[in-house]
């Protein structure tokens, strides 16, 4: 964990970022919210899948960063709400998925779809660096939806 050379220093490089924490450790869910808040993120956090539910019905950020394992729980309901936002509007929140398992946790659910897998105890650099790798992606993908619907528009092909 390098905390002194990278983007943890760099104060306001999330400015902007929404950013909901699902984590049913309290320790990683306030150590997330601590790091991306100092970094300017907007976060919310959540202990559960049931409250990140609530959450997405009056918030909704540009990335989510969820543990996979809930007890009780399955983030399958998470990742349905997820895409029926998507399918609705049109806007996909990508999902840094965390874990403490070392082996077969991605294996033991095929269906989840997410964009990036980190191993606990996070590297907090690398976490950094995930999330704006994400949120630069999303914006240059809405960039080029936004510049080639204005394209066709501009060019009669929409009217």
């Amino acid at each position: 964990m390098n905390l002194i050379n990278d983007f943890c220093l760099t104060v306001g490089i999330l400015k902007g970022v929404q950013v909901l924490v699902v984590d049913n450790d309290r320790d990683s869910r306030d150590l997330y919210a601590i790091l991306l808040k100092d970094l300017s993120a907007n976060v919310i956090t959540a202990a559960s899948v049931k409250e990140a539910l609530e959450i997405l019905s009056w918030f909704t950020p540009n990335i989510i960063v969820c543990e996979i394992r809930f007890l009780g729980e399955s983030i399958y309901t998470l990742l349905s709400t997820l895409n029926a936002i998507e399918a609705d509007n049109g806007n996909h929140i990508p999902i840094i998925v965390t874990s403490t398992s070392t082996t077969g946790t991605c294996e033991q659910i095929p269906d989840v779809e997410f964009e990036e897998y980190l191993l606990k105890p996070l590297d907090l650099d690398k976490f950094v660096s995930t999330i704006m790798n994400q949120v630069q992606k999303k914006m240059a993908e809405n960039f080029c939806h936004k510049l080639l619907a204005l394209e066709c528009y501009s060019s009669g092909q929409i009217a």
